[in-house]
């Protein structure tokens, strides 16, 4: 399961997965992210949560490697991604350095309070 949305005000794409992604899944929250994406200016911010996941299927890095391309194409300025387990980052550390330039500042938080106050400063 995933839910994405974004803050055009503050100019946060917010990204949750939750329980099990399957490579359908994360397909349809590719087009989605694409579609919030349109009209974003550069220097937008993404927020990822996988506190709630419990698994991912391995055909899901596709996806996320595209959207993760498509995002930096679009003027992507910092990712902020929350792992409260280790065992829970099913491939986004392996994936953002292919995938996000060197201007694209990557943080990783334990808790999600975290991830928000590094935003808010």
């Amino acid at each position: 399961m995933f839910h994405a949305e974004i803050d055009t005000s503050k100019r946060v794409l917010t990204m949750s997965f939750s329980q099990h992604v399957n490579s359908t899944e994360m397909r349809s929250c590719r087009e989605k992210v694409q579609t919030l994406l349109v009209d974003v200016e550069p220097g937008f911010c993404l927020l990822t949560d996988l506190t709630g996941l419990d698994s991912m299927d391995k055909e899901c890095s596709t996806d996320l490697g595209e959207m993760m391309s498509f995002c930096d194409a679009k003027g992507i300025n910092a990712v902020v991604t929350v792992v409260p387990d280790p065992k829970k980052d099913i491939g986004f550390t392996i994936l953002e350095p292919f995938h996000y330039g060197k201007h694209v500042d990557v943080m990783t938080y334990e808790t999600l309070a975290d991830a928000i106050q590094s935003l808010v400063v």
